[in-house]
């Protein structure tokens, strides 16, 4: 899952502006000493504070409003949920015990003495159940509420069609929150431990209303730690919550996100002693050797890919111009362009590492539907009859606008897809680079013809992907439409032998690349990171999180 590299010393001078925000970390006396040596362990007050960086704002703190994992990351350290999910191992959180009934349906969760919010409010189940409502009520809108579909009734109280009350989850009591699900789900322990079925407060969203966590005081909190100081696009702190009921285990003082969008000086703040964590850019991954330091590389689980708008009108909504586009791309090429061969060329969509019957599920189904070079000859064949089927004379007449964010990597990938696409198919592709929060929100609206994105699993299963393209589902965010596909995956949900229900999973992966070419895989993310090694319980997954700093400690 890691491997350590060698830091090769990274010697880049600093401007006064980049010394803002969070306090330096080891700033005692005013020498920021180096991060690779003597940063990161306490600020001139003696806290232990961690400060990592982010190169966009989070989008958002609302757990029910939440669609990125850099907000759920955030998240997780300001809430207890039910259950919280550390590195694949689920521990109870808020809930101390839980019972399965038999038929796998019915999860009675049981709180923990004494839980209390950070306004001193007593947590209770209803909190747990109003948080679950508000995820699938359709009046909340929230881009999320597809993961609450495996809640009894969830994709009927979503749609509107019954009312929220109905929804598969009640408090028999202020300790007891009993869940109903539509389906079994060995997976459903971990899933409860993501913030979008976290605790809600009524009065407070009430009160707020879609301003709900948009600031520290317009939220409260029950979790490891409090957000206590959010200057939008600069930092986000969180300071440890005295009131957590697992307190005496929480070292750190206070976790700082600092956002800084040139990745390049993140690495500078790093040296400066700045910063204790920071992605490396690509283009620096070189630099680095084998080693034994405090630079480490963690597979995060993001498959990425180009998500192509199927919407009638739109000209992707023809399948041999996405047939086209899927072989005409280099993906070695790309890789090596755009990643310098860091990352792994995909060219499937399910995330082989997720967990299969008795293995993963890349071991279980290997699968290479479209190939890692390009073959302009077949991508031709598909582009004539798409050019026919389209009424335009030429490829030449094909524009398509791709869609993505304004940091400087995300340019250049999109500059390399667009020479690829123009020299390979003859098409024109134009670049429209936005913020990633429009990027987010014109996803959600359909507003693009194409956009580069990812997906992150929400649980360790081929399903966490597979959900995303069902047909009316809440997140196809594609219009994609395939009334067998979405069969499969229906009959997936009842299916208990845990092969044959892989098998369909599989089955509806192959409709969905070999008979639609629905998307266009792009790369498997591994990130470079630069930790300060001082720090102790640095833990990452690749499933609903990047860093999970809830237990870390920096040593003295």
């Amino acid at each position: 899952m890691k491997k350590k590299l060698l830091a090769a010393f990274l010697a880049m001078a600093m401007t006064a502006a980049m010394v803002t925000g969070c306090s330096t970390p080891g700033a005692g006396g005013g020498d920021s000493g180096s991060g690779s040596s003597d940063g990161g362990s306490s600020d001139a007050g003696g806290k232990k504070r961690i400060t990592y960086t982010l190169r966009e704002d989070v989008p958002s703190m609302d757990p029910q409003n939440s669609n990125s994992i850099s907000s759920s990351s955030a998240n997780i350290h300001v809430l207890a949920c039910l259950t919280r999910n550390v590195e694949g191992e689920v521990k109870g959180d808020a809930a101390e015990t839980w019972e399965v009934s038999d038929d796998g349906l019915t999860y009675t969760f049981h709180l923990r003495d004494g839980l209390k919010w950070s306004d001193g409010e007593d947590v209770t189940a209803e909190d747990y159940v109003y948080g679950m409502q508000r995820l699938m009520d359709p009046e909340v809108a929230s881009d999320y509420a597809f993961i609450g579909y495996i809640l009894k009734n969830g994709a009927a109280v979503n749609n509107g069609d019954v009312a929220v009350e109905e929804l598969g989850v009640k408090a028999p009591d202020d300790k007891t929150v009993e869940i109903t699900l539509e389906h079994p789900a060995v997976y459903f322990e971990a899933m409860v431990s993501m913030c979008s079925f976290g605790p809600a407060r009524k009065d407070l969203v009430e009160e707020y209303g879609a301003e709900y966590a948009a600031d520290p005081e317009k939220a409260a909190y029950n979790g490891p730690f409090v957000m206590s100081e959010w200057k939008h696009g600069d930092e986000l702190i969180m300071t440890k919550n005295p009131d957590y009921w697992d307190a005496d285990s929480i070292k750190l003082d206070e976790i700082c996100i600092k956002t800084v969008a040139d990745a390049k000086t993140g690495v500078a703040m790093f040296e400066q002693g700045e910063v204790d964590i920071t992605i490396v850019p690509l283009e620096m991954v070189p630099q680095y050797a084998e080693g034994e330091l405090n630079t480490e590389a963690y597979f995060t689980g993001a498959d990425d890919y180009i998500m192509l708008n199927q919407t009638e009108g739109k000209a992707l909504a023809n399948k041999n111009l996405r047939f086209a586009m899927n072989y005409g791309l280099n993906r070695k090429e790309y890789n090596t362009l755009v990643n310098y061969d860091t990352y792994v060329a995909a060219q499937r969509l399910v995330l082989p590492n997720v967990t299969s019957a008795d293995t993963t599920y890349g071991e279980a189904y290997p699968y290479e539907p479209f190939p890692l070079e390009n073959d302009n000859d077949k991508a031709k064949e598909y582009l004539d009859k798409a050019v026919s089927e389209l009424g335009v004379s030429s490829p030449a007449d094909i524009e398509i606008t791709l869609l993505t964010t304004d940091t400087e990597g995300a340019k250049k990938q999109a500059e390399v897809l667009k020479e690829q696409y123009e020299k390979n198919l003859g098409i024109k592709v134009e670049i429209d680079q936005v913020t990633y929060k429009e990027r987010l929100e014109r996803e959600q609206v359909l507003d693009y013809d194409m956009v580069v994105t990812g997906w992150v699993p929400d649980y360790s299963d081929a399903y966490s992907y597979l959900e995303l393209w069902i047909s009316d589902g809440q997140y196809n965010h594609s219009g994609y439409n395939n009334p067998k596909y979405d069969e499969l995956l229906e009959k997936s949900t009842t299916e208990t032998d845990a092969k044959a229900r892989q098998d369909l999973l599989f089955e509806a992966e192959k409709i969905f690349l070999e008979e639609d070419a629905a998307l266009v895989p792009l790369q498997l993310r591994q990130d470079t990171y630069l930790v300060n090694p001082k720090i102790e319980n640095f833990n990452v997954y690749f499933v609903g999180y990047d860093f999970n700093l809830v237990y870390a400690d920096l040593a003295e």
